[in-house]
C-alpha cells in the first residue's frame, strides 16, 4: 500500500484476484498476516531483464514517476553522456510525427553548425545517446550525438522518400556477428558464461550502423588473426569480413579499416 499509494480494500481486491489466478504462488500466514511466495511459484507474467535488473537497481521501471526506491543495495556507472530532456522530447517529437528538424549542432569536424535533419530513431551505444537521421547538409544518412545538439526547432515538412528509414541502408542492413572466446584467453569456459555462449559461440545480429558501436562497448578483437594483446579483449569477431561496409566498423577494436573509410557519424 505505502509503494503504490493504494487503499487497503484495493489491496485485499488485487491479492484476492491473484490467488484466484495463481493459487499456488502465494500463501498467507496467519501469525504476521503476511503472504509468502511458494515453493511451485510459476510466475504469471513476462518480465523483460533490462527491466528487472533497473527496478532492482534504481525503483519501480514502468512509470514516468519515480515509485519507491531501489529494491535492493547496489552500485551501477554513473550516466556521463546526459542529454538534456528539451532536446531528447524534440528529437523524440520529430522521429514520432515524422517531421524535418532544424538544428544548431557542434561536430569535431566542423564546429558549431545549422543542420536539417530528418530523424528516424534514437540509440543507445552503451556510452552515449546519439540520433540516426538523414542530414541534408552531408547528403547521407549520419549518427548524431544528442548532447551536441544546441536548440532545435520542429518543421512542418516531412522527409522526403530517400531520406526516410526505409532508404537508410546501413539501418536496414543486418550483419550477424560471430562471437567467440578470444583464442589467447586462458579460461575460454569462463568467457562462455559470461556471454552466454551456446557451444562455445554467440550468432548476434546487428545492424551495420551500430555494429562498431557494440564492438567497441564489449571490448571485442576484430582483427583476422585475433592478434590484440589487449586483456580487456575477452571475445574475438571470428567472421571480421562481415563488418566490409559497415560505416560504423571504424569504431571496432583492431579492426583495419582502409585508410580512406569516413566515419557516418559527427
Amino acid at each position: 500500500m505505502a509503494r503504490f499509494d493504494i487503499a487497503p480494500a484495493v489491496a485485499t481486491r488485487d491479492f484476492a484476484l491473484y490467488r484466484q489466478l495463481a493459487p499456488d504462488n502465494l500463501a498467507l500466514d496467519p501469525s504476521s498476516k503476511a503472504y509468502f511466495i511458494q515453493p511451485g511459484f510459476a510466475p504469471l507474467f513476462e518480465h523483460r531483464l533490462e527491466q528487472v535488473l533497473a527496478a532492482l537497481m534504481q525503483g519501480e521501471p514502468y512509470s514516468l514517476e519515480a515509485v519507491g526506491a531501489a529494491l535492493l543495495p547496489g552500485d551501477y556507472p554513473a550516466l556521463l553522456n546526459r542529454p538534456r530532456l528539451p532536446i531528447l522530447a524534440a528529437v523524440s517529437r520529430a522521429i514520432r510525427s515524422q517531421r524535418l528538424l532544424r538544428i544548431r549542432y557542434h561536430s569535431e569536424s566542423s564546429g558549431e553548425q545549422v543542420r536539417l535533419i530528418a530523424p528516424h530513431a534514437l540509440v543507445d551505444s552503451g556510452l552515449r545517446w546519439h540520433v540516426r537521421a538523414y542530414d541534408r547538409l552531408r547528403g547521407a544518412f549520419i549518427d548524431l550525438v544528442l548532447t551536441r545538439i544546441l536548440s532545435t526547432e520542429l518543421l512542418d515538412e516531412a522527409p522526403a522518400p530517400h531520406e526516410q528509414a526505409e532508404a537508410d541502408s546501413q539501418w536496414q542492413t543486418l550483419l550477424t556477428l560471430e562471437l567467440v572466446p578470444h583464442p589467447q584467453l586462458g579460461h575460454p569456459a569462463v568467457a562462455a558464461l559470461d556471454y552466454a555462449l551456446e557451444d562455445g559461440r554467440l550468432s548476434l545480429p546487428v545492424r551495420a550502423a551500430n555494429a562498431g558501436y557494440l564492438l567497441r562497448s564489449w571490448n571485442v578483437d576484430c582483427s583476422p588473426s585475433a592478434t590484440s594483446a589487449d586483456p580487456a579483449c575477452r571475445l574475438w569477431l571470428s567472421n571480421p569480413a562481415v563488418l566490409e561496409g559497415a560505416g560504423s566498423a571504424v569504431l571496432a577494436p583492431s579492426w583495419p579499416a582502409p585508410a580512406t573509410k569516413q566515419p557516418d557519424f559527427l
